[in-house]
């Protein structure tokens, strides 16, 4: 093959690489000195989209050699949605197991099998830690992770509890209460004196990284910290507006409009009497379903849900909360069997979406009746008035 067609050839991977190949290209060209270019377009994919290469099951990101890692670590264009998620990645890396998808895992294997659960990666993992920003992560997060009696990871990685120490001596700069200050010191001091090893300070480990999602998580039922809201202000610049009028959100429901099928009221804030999406035909059954479609631009990665009944008693009992990229093809985040949350007229409801799920970026989002409702005169209207969603959304 001619220099021309090898060039030619890495052009045409660079031009149809994403995230789903990046990871898989890049464990090819890694040890191909002539493919250096090709190798830094992998590794500028993968960091820029990070949060999606290392969603379970990452076999193409744990097969990455080392070298692969640190370059993307280190690079400047590295987007994560938490801190906690590069020590997750280090760590599922490190063990490289199946059922190892974070740190939490991994510290319930080591329990088990002690170091053998990280084979021959220790080395790698004194170099890879490191380049985690511990002062990054949630305070009660570190004094797990510097906690040897909690996280047995601290035995057997010193790196781990000095680096959540040392996170923790910065973090505690700022705290108000000398009181808490002196606390959190003497339990360090007791936990950690002589066995801790010390690292040049750094600025750059105590700076925030890039990130392409806005963080909005989920406080109270009906509270102004979900996406809806943050859309209709305008992505916080402006006074809320409902966005469905604004045109910045798009809501549908599976009966055509009508007085009681109002799309703008699902996420209007205000309290609707009665609000159905009514039946319709779904894979040959009868079902009904509210969606919402967040725009070509915008994509959320979903970790809680809200709903408010109407004034109605039609009660949903077996329902799936789903998310889609193309509004065809669903995934399920949330299923509901026989759930008795909801029994009274207006009441709200919220449930967190767990594991992997969570770390997955949608547009489309839809509530979808499985079976009948409580109602035993309209039992597949899905009387719901009001929806907000919370994650990270880009």
């Amino acid at each position: 093959m001619t220099k021309f067609h090898c060039l030619q050839r890495g052009t045409n991977f660079v031009n149809s690489m994403n995230q789903d190949s990046a990871c898989t290209i890049l464990q090819v060209v890694a040890a191909l000195p002539s493919c250096q270019a090709l190798r830094d377009a992998c590794e500028d994919c993968c960091a820029r989209h990070f949060d999606y290469c290392i969603v379970p099951p990452a076999i193409e990101f744990q097969a990455l050699e080392v070298s692969c890692l640190l370059r993307i670590l280190q690079h400047p264009a590295l987007c994560v949605i938490s801190e906690e998620k590069i020590l997750d990645a280090i760590m599922m890396w490190a063990a490289n197991k199946d059922d190892v998808h974070g740190w939490e895992d991994a510290n319930g294997r080591a329990r088990t099998e002690g170091a053998s659960l990280f084979q021959d990666q220790m080395e790698d993992l004194k170099l890879l830690l490191p380049l985690v920003r511990f002062s990054l992560i949630p305070l009660h997060i570190l004094q797990m992770l510097q906690d040897t009696d909690i996280c047995i990871l601290g035995k057997l990685i010193p790196a781990v509890q000095a680096l959540a120490v040392e996170a923790i001596e910065y973090l505690c700069q700022d705290l108000t209460s000398s009181n808490q200050q002196q606390e959190i010191f003497q339990s360090l001091h007791m936990r950690t004196q002589g066995r801790l090893v010390k690292f040049p300070q750094s600025n750059l480990r105590f700076s925030h990284r890039l990130s392409t999602y806005k963080e909005l998580l989920y406080i109270s039922d009906g509270d102004c910290n979900g996406v809806f809201y943050f859309i209709g202000t305008s992505f916080g610049v402006h006074r809320w507006m409902n966005p469905v009028l604004t045109k910045r959100l798009v809501v549908s429901a599976s009966s055509p409009p009508s007085r009681f099928t109002d799309a703008k009221a699902l996420v209007s804030r205000n309290y609707q009497g009665t609000s159905f999406a009514g039946p319709c035909n779904v894979a040959g059954g009868l079902s009904a379903w509210w969606k919402v479609d967040l725009g070509e631009d915008h994509k959320l990665m979903c970790n809680y849900y809200t709903v408010r009944q109407d004034s109605s008693s039609s009660f949903m009992r077996d329902w799936s909360f789903q998310g889609s990229m193309d509004g065809q093809k669903w995934l399920e985040l949330r299923t509901h069997r026989n759930d008795q949350t909801l029994c009274q007229a207006g009441q709200y409801a919220s449930w967190p979406i767990f594991g992997s799920q969570a770390l997955l970026p949608f547009r489309f989002f839809r509530v979808l009746l499985l079976s009948p409702t409580t109602s035993f005169s309209a039992q597949w209207n899905l009387s719901l008035c009001y929806l907000e969603l919370y994650g990270y959304f880009r």
